[in-house]
């Protein structure tokens, strides 16, 4: 019986738009695909659930994949996980790992649905953000629409914010991730939470965000001003962290992530963030400035901070058979 595998990387949600709605909208984002870390996964129909993985995810894997054995009525699928995306990190991983998930099982049983229904299944990211998917559909810079304040978090599921934009990410540039340890991870009931106990931010501080994004950063990236787009990047990242404050303590998840982010910045690095709740770092520098960015960073960091270098992933998750 062939085997169908899929691979995909992981994604950098690099800030969100309005968080105050008074438009009629709310949140909005913009982020980036990238190919490292990866996530790939292998699937053969089965007479029950079968799940191999190597790391500590089999029970989320459990969970996502007999929500898609349900909906579809199927008896049973053999998953094998090869390589994974870090849990809970800001690098997309949820959202990845749900989509491959229901790619194979679906598509081992001939079934063709779309990404839109697979996401609205699992309800990935249809409630706030619409990165997560478009990256895993056709990767490169994404930028969303946020989606309706009046929308309801279980009204029409299958509904994903609209991909305002989506350009190409720089093949001369490249990307330093750090992954810092994090005492506590803002995900599920726990975002929810944060994010209602937040005040609305304030009209001018989303307008601040939204000028940046359409008249610096975005042309920036289209006449690959890296530093322009780098300059961007950091303000946007400031105005967010600054939003967060109240729940995250600080502009980052940590002190030591804004530690790493300031050595960043010293070492030259063309704008810094933290993707999503974090505890991911990420800056921006060119190719040809990568390893020395990398190896100055790792002298800086201890050897249980992970630091890689990657590029930006101009298309969607691969796959085929075997």
């Amino acid at each position: 019986m062939k085997k169908l595998w899929v691979k995909a990387g992981a994604r950098l949600h690099l800030g969100q738009l309005d968080l105050n709605g008074s438009l009629g909208r709310i949140y909005g984002g913009f982020g980036l695909a990238i190919d490292q870390p990866q996530l790939e996964i292998t699937a053969e129909r089965g007479d029950t659930l079968s799940i191999k993985c190597l790391d500590k995810e089999e029970k989320r894997i459990e969970r996502i994949s007999r929500q898609y054995l349900k909906y579809y009525s199927l008896p049973g699928v053999k998953i094998n996980v090869i390589k994974a995306l870090p849990s809970h990190s800001g690098l997309g991983s949820g959202t990845q790992l749900s989509l491959a998930l229901g790619f194979v099982i679906s598509r081992v049983y001939g079934l063709q649905p779309s990404l839109d229904e697979l996401a609205g299944i699992t309800d990935r990211e249809s409630s706030r953000s619409g990165i997560g998917v478009a990256a895993f559909k056709r990767g490169g810079f994404l930028v969303d629409g946020g989606k309706p304040v009046n929308q309801g978090e279980t009204e029409n599921i299958f509904k994903i914010p609209p991909i305002l934009a989506r350009i190409p990410f720089p093949k001369e540039w490249a990307i330093i991730v750090a992954l810092p340890q994090s005492e506590e991870k803002i995900f599920g009931s726990k975002e929810d939470d944060a994010f209602q106990s937040l005040k609305p931010m304030k009209e001018e501080v989303s307008a601040s965000i939204c000028r940046l994004l359409h008249m610096k950063l975005l042309p920036s990236l289209k006449e690959k001003d890296l530093k322009g787009f780098g300059q961007a990047v950091t303000a946007i990242q400031q105005y967010v962290g600054q939003y967060f404050e109240p729940v995250q303590g600080g502009q980052y998840s940590s002190v030591q992530s804004s530690k790493i982010a300031e050595f960043l910045l010293s070492q030259g690095a063309e704008g810094v963030g933290q993707s999503s709740w974090g505890p991911a770092l990420y800056a921006f520098t060119k190719q040809e400035r990568k390893i020395d960015l990398l190896e100055k960073t790792r002298k800086f960091l201890d050897d249980e901070i992970l630091v890689w270098g990657a590029s930006g992933r101009n298309h969607g998750a691969s796959w085929g058979w075997k």
